[in-house]
């Protein structure tokens, strides 16, 4: 009983270390500099805001438009228990530092802009990404996550998207990704990595690792919309990045079932510190755009069933709160 007291007094004093330490830290919002510690609870991959270009054109579910039908639903997230989304829209695809600021001021909901890229079909064929220089590049992300998105110099983004199509990592597609990759090194934020089902997850991981990526902020979106093979959500966590599960709600790729039975595999093996959840959200799944869930459909919905299933509360926090905040110490 007596060691079972200390070990106890242990993990608490540890766990208190750790909220000091946090509350000392900062990430870079929409609004400015915000304390790590009050980020609660964080969707690693929302879009609040997409105007018109040649993505949203071709498919109108992706084009996010209207600030106060976004307004309403951050106010929705927040009321359910939302802190923090992180906004993976960068600029050039549709991104309005603008209207992001304008939200997240009225909302009370902390949001964190990405710089980097998205996929080609997002731009005109004639965009200067695709003529840049990696070096270029480069110097472009760090300068607005310096200096504040072109858009509104008063917003600096905290993060960098990068884009891995079906193409894979070759050629001017590598250099893309190694340019947001050197840039998200260089100003210590994380590299948001998008994939198409996970392919080439381990790859992308080890590319931006040779680029000077500590493997806590690599995060690799989008491998659940394949729930069913286990096999490459285990190949990428075992390499130690973060696996940011954002097809919660999502069923066109399958029902919330499948995904608490990937997430219990994955939490069984061990992964329960590279978990991040979101639902990135697109027209058609915002409520306040008649959309058919809403930004509160994990918080009300998700992690209800995922305790039904056993999940204890001290690790959907974990998922939810502590692993955000990590991502960005």
């Amino acid at each position: 009983m007596i060691l079972k007291t200390i070990c106890n007094d242990n993990d608490m004093y540890e766990t208190q270390k750790k909220e000091r330490l946090r509350a000392m830290k900062t990430v870079q919002t929409v609004t400015g500099e915000a304390p790590i510690s009050q980020l609660g609870h964080c969707q690693m991959h929302e879009h609040l805001f997409v105007a018109e270009g040649p993505a949203t054109r071709k498919n109108p579910a992706l084009l996010v438009d209207e600030p106060e039908c976004s307004l309403a639903e951050l106010e929705i997230y927040r009321r359910a228990g939302g802190g923090s989304c992180l906004d993976a829209q960068p600029g050039g695809a549709g991104r309005d530092a603008r209207v992001l600021r304008e939200i997240s001021w009225r909302s009370g909901v902390a949001l964190i802009a990405v710089t980097g890229y998205h996929l080609p079909h997002f731009y005109a064929p004639t965009h200067w990404l695709f003529s840049a220089s990696r070096s270029a590049l480069t110097d472009f992300f760090i300068d607005e996550l310096r200096n504040g998105c072109v858009e509104n110099r008063e917003v600096r983004p905290g993060a960098v998207k990068a884009a891995v199509g079906p193409e894979g990592l070759v050629g001017a597609a590598a250099e893309r990704y190694r340019a947001a990759a050197e840039a998200a090194a260089r100003a210590e934020v994380p590299l948001v990595v998008h994939t198409e089902k996970g392919l080439d997850g381990v790859r992308a991981v080890e590319l931006a690792c040779a680029c000077g990526m500590p493997i806590h902020r690599v995060l690799i979106c989008h491998a659940d919309r394949q729930a069913a093979d286990f096999a490459p959500h285990e190949a990428i966590a075992d390499t130690g990045a973060m696996l940011e599960y954002d097809t919660i709600g999502r069923f066109k790729y399958h029902d919330d079932e499948a995904e608490c039975r990937l997430i219990l595999h994955m939490l069984e093996r061990g992964h329960e510190r590279q978990l991040l959840f979101s639902l990135d959200t697109t027209r058609e799944r915002l409520s306040t755009y008649g959309g058919a869930i809403g930004l509160n459909y994990i918080l009300d919905v998700f992690l209800p069933m995922l305790a039904a299933s056993g999940i204890s509360e001290q690790t959907l926090r974990r998922i939810t709160v502590d692993n955000p905040a990590r991502v960005f110490e």
